[in-house]
């Protein structure tokens, strides 16, 4: 009874350790309220929304037939969601199989991964997707060109298959980890140790330097401490140590013109000590300890919110988002929640991702249509929507009522018939 007690508990803050409330993909976001309800918005080509669709959306639509979920996550054009029963759902695109159904298709809607569940989270790659169940196994499948799957080949999989590692030559199942990040192609885990794995592409010296360019097995990455939090954008590697210290290794693009590599984990110095990190796939950014955020890395679109273009190499405070406990990065935008519950985001925004009500690019952040209890706070952005709504199923029934008057009609023409020819 002590041994379920103690496992349940391990579970239990597991779980709490690496949920997340926002995150955004290649053009769309996700929104997981108190509830338990997943919103989306934004680019919906291949039906990363989840509503049966594939027409995009300039603000937060619920993705129906998603209950008691406990957390969410993106992928480059796909959408993951897992309940608390440690059902993992997958939709979106699906060209490499990284939804794990049986056929390739793209889904319109939430599936549900068959032979597998007890997931506490899970990260979308470029066209890959990794997952964590409660025992500590990392699972992935999709995409593998880069060795994004960690399991030994560079062979593509349409179902999840399991992590290796290797230590001192020795080949076995990776095991003991506590959280993971992917972004592009390559995936970090946090061991309960407090140890830090990576495998997949190095191109950068995202995971190691002067490595390989990719590693089919995950190993551990060296000249850290112990870390408390992990995150990766598309070429780099973030870290957040015990002693609010951040760590980063791999490739920061400030500007167009401008390439600062960190070649091996380097500790940011002259910052404040940090609560919580999160990635975009060319930024960072960070939560300290008074609830304020920092950002830096590519900006061209507005992603740190400071108001400019201008990128930053190295971390600077965003004064508009103040108050944030939870923080998320996209492609080319930056999502947080504030203590009112209000959702905030900004950058780029041609496909609606920003779920402000149209399709302006934000310097600033923004207030988004809903906030975290699931309201819609912002009902004035919704006209479009709901007048289309409204618009269809008035017609239909205008033309049922047009159907039964004309069958009403045709019986009386055809009882007056009968009566004259009597």
């Amino acid at each position: 009874m002590l041994r379920l007690s103690l496992s349940l508990l391990a579970l239990l803050f597991t779980s709490v350790l690496v949920a997340q409330s926002v995150d955004a993909g290649n053009g769309h976001s996700l929104i997981l309220d108190k509830k338990g309800h997943v919103w989306a918005s934004g680019r919906n080509v291949f039906g990363q929304l989840g509503n049966n669709s594939t027409v995009n959306s300039k603000v937060p639509l619920r993705v129906p037939g998603l209950e008691n979920i406990k957390v969410i996550s993106r992928g480059y054009d796909h959408s993951m969601a897992i309940d608390k029963a440690g059902y993992l759902y997958l939709w979106g695109r699906n060209n490499y199989g990284q939804l794990g159904t049986k056929t390739i298709d793209d889904a319109l809607i939430p599936q549900r991964l068959e032979n597998h569940r007890d997931f506490v989270t899970a990260e979308g790659g470029h066209w890959h997707t990794v997952a964590l169940k409660s025992d500590g196994s990392v699972w992935a499948w999709g995409h593998n060109l880069f060795a994004e799957l960690g399991n030994g080949t560079r062979e593509h999989s349409e179902w999840p298959t399991r992590v290796l590692q290797t230590s001192d030559g020795i080949v076995s199942e990776l095991s003991g980890v506590q959280s993971i990040a992917s972004v592009g192609y390559h995936t970090l885990a946090l061991k309960k140790d407090g140890s830090v794995w990576g495998w997949g592409a190095n191109s950068s010296n995202q995971l190691r330097e002067n490595g390989k360019d990719f590693y089919v097995h995950a190993f551990r990455i060296a000249g850290i401490p112990k870390i408390k939090q992990i995150a990766v954008g598309w070429n780099h590697s973030v870290a957040l140590d015990y002693e609010g210290n951040i760590w980063m290794w791999g490739a920061d693009y400030p500007s167009k013109d401008h390439l600062k590599n960190f070649p091996r984990p380097t500790r940011l110095k002259g910052l404040p000590k940090f609560i919580k990190i999160a990635c975009g796939s060319w930024h960072s950014l960070a939560i300290d300890e008074n609830y304020q955020v920092w950002g830096w890395g590519k900006n061209q679109y507005g992603m740190l919110g400071l108001g400019d273009t201008v990128g930053r190499s190295f971390p600077v405070r965003i004064p508009k988002l103040t108050g944030i406990n939870e923080i998320g990065g996209g492609c080319f935008q930056s999502i947080a929640v504030n203590n009112k519950g209000e959702i905030v985001t900004c950058g780029d925004n041609p496909s609606g991702q920003l779920g402000i009500g149209n399709h302006t690019r934000c310097f600033s952040p923004q207030q988004m249509a809903i906030n975290s209890d699931g309201i819609i706070v912002k009902s004035d952005l919704y006209p479009n929507e709901n007048t289309s709504y409204f618009n269809e199923n008035f017609m239909v029934v205008v033309l049922a009522l047009i159907l039964v008057l004309s069958l009403v009609f045709n019986i009386i023409q055809w009882k007056r018939r009968m009566k004259n020819s009597l």
